[in-house]
Formats: C-alpha cells, sequence, structure tokens
C-alpha cells in the first residue's frame, strides 16, 4: 500500500458488500474495535467512494450481482494510496487463492466473528 495522508485515513474501512446484513455487522464491529466504517452495497458504489476518499483498508466481497469484487479491483484508482483489500466471500481460502495470488491481499469468510476480524486488523496495522 502507498503512503496514507494520515493516521485518520488508516482507521478508514470501507465495506463493499451487497448484503446489507453482513455490511451492518461488520460496520458495527469496526465502528467498536474504533474504526471508521464507510459501506458501499455494490462495485460502482465502491468506485465511486474510493475516488472521493482515501481508506487504510476495502473489505470487498468477491461475489456481487453487476461488477464483482475482480472488476472492482481492475477499476480501482492506482493513485498511491490504495488501500489493502481483504476479500469477503463464502467460499473457501482454496477456491480464491488466484485473487489472493493477485497482490497482497488477504481473506476473511462471510460469517467470521468480531475477534476474527481484530486479528486480522492488527495484523494488517504490524
Amino acid at each position: 500500500m502507498g503512503r496514507r495522508a494520515s493516521d485518520d485515513d488508516g482507521r478508514k474501512v470501507l465495506v463493499v458488500d451487497d448484503d446489507a446484513d453482513w455490511r451492518e455487522f461488520l460496520r458495527l464491529c469496526l465502528e467498536d474495535l474504533g474504526y471508521e466504517a464507510i459501506e458501499a452495497a455494490n462495485g460502482e458504489e465502491a468506485l465511486e467512494s474510493l475516488a472521493r476518499q482515501r481508506y487504510g483498508v476495502m473489505l470487498l466481497d468477491l461475489n456481487m450481482p453487476g461488477m464483482n469484487g475482480f472488476e472492482v479491483l481492475e477499476r480501482m484508482p492506482r493513485n498511491g494510496n490504495t488501500p489493502r483489500v481483504v476479500f469477503l466471500t463464502g467460499a473457501a481460502a482454496q477456491d480464491v487463492g488466484s485473487a489472493l495470488r493477485s497482490g497482497p491481499h488477504y481473506y476473511l469468510p462471510k460469517g467470521a466473528s468480531r475477534d476474527q476480524l481484530s486479528l486480522l486488523l492488527q495484523s494488517l496495522d504490524a
């Protein structure tokens, strides 16, 4: 990831998922952990949000209707402030292997607990 403009940007997380309940769960967990969470329901909303502001992390659903997570990655602004990407999916890790190999990306299974999310975010801050 490129250099962040400020520490505050590193505490901003973009949550991109078409499942409103899962997005809300993640947003509440992130806020409880001290992060600012912004939600996007689809790929278009994600790209619009990425064009407007910087994020330290993006939690990105791979399987969304319309523009999927892979397409979002391909179309993301490349401005030196690209967030670290954590893939969200119900698929097993071995099934998202090509996505994980496409860059320095991370993986969080759908249905993960608040503690699992916290550990992942701590590892990204290290």
